[in-house]
């Protein structure tokens, strides 16, 4: 009787231990979707900003925001910001940087736009963004950009949409790739606990447009490192590694803008 309440105690202590682990696992997916997602909720537009943005009401639910909207120009930008840049914020700091229209939107849920955020609402904002886009400026080449976060819906825009060039700074392959700086826990099979894992791998098996990828030995976010393992998920992408910048500042930096006017927009 005493082996077998040992055997049951054992049981019970492997199935405590699981569940423990479970738990844990599923804790931190939700603290760190909740942060990423709060990042682009509640009013935290900047005070000062260097282009004014105009507002734009895509649809009846969607909301945005563009610079340069009648402007001249054979190609568009599309832009998705990374955390606490929310549309406002995004055109604000960069909308006047490629001398042509551009567009950034709010995610559903977030802002001005109604709804709920989550992984499918992010990819609807996408698509909607280009669909109004592309109808408003028939004919454009459309550029699509993704910087931090926000390189996970402009990778998958790509990879459902014809653009002419795609152009990530410090992206990420997954959703793990950044959520293990904080708490790297979530390597090979158990990223299967992330809910909604962004899967930018598997948003490069579909794109056709060129794909420029860039990073900065100084970015300690997402690393030089990683940019150039991103790059590797795409059959073509260019890697460029830029010297001293860190992580908020690729397209604030006049050497950065300079490279995409005449290496990635001039072709």
């Amino acid at each position: 009787m005493k082996k077998e309440n040992g055997k049951v105690s054992v049981w019970y202590i492997i199935l405590k231990i699981v569940m423990i682990v479970l738990i844990v696992f599923f804790l931190t997916d939700a603290v760190m979707q909740f942060i990423s997602y709060r990042f682009y909720k509640g009013d935290r537009k900047k005070e000062e900003v260097q282009y004014e943005p105009v507002e734009i009401q895509m649809s009846e639910d969607l909301s945005g925001y563009g610079y340069n909207l009648e402007k001249e120009s054979d190609r568009i930008v599309l832009f998705f910001g990374g955390s606490m840049y929310i549309a406002y914020n995004t055109v604000g700091t960069y909308g006047g940087k490629f001398d042509c229209p551009f567009l950034s939107a709010d995610y559903y849920g977030t802002q001005n736009s109604r709804g709920r955020m989550n992984l499918k609402t992010m990819q609807q904002t996408a698509e909607d963004l280009y669909d109004y886009a592309a109808a408003r400026y028939p004919g454009k080449d459309i550029y699509i950009f993704g910087h931090s976060f926000g390189c996970g819906m402009a990778a998958y825009l790509a990879s459902v949409r014809e653009c002419s060039h795609l152009i990530l700074a410090s992206g990420y392959r997954t959703s793990a790739d950044m959520y293990n700086r904080i708490i790297p826990i979530f390597w090979g099979p158990l990223t299967v606990f992330i809910k909604n894992n962004i899967r930018v791998d598997l948003y490069a098996e579909n794109t056709t447009c060129p794909v420029t990828v860039i990073g900065s030995d100084a970015d300690t976010t997402l690393d030089d490192k990683l940019q150039q393992k991103l790059a590797d998920c795409y059959d073509h992408a260019e890697c460029k590694i830029f010297h001293g910048i860190s992580h908020e500042d690729y397209f604030t930096t006049e050497e950065v803008v300079e490279y995409v006017r005449n290496h990635v927009l001039a072709r």
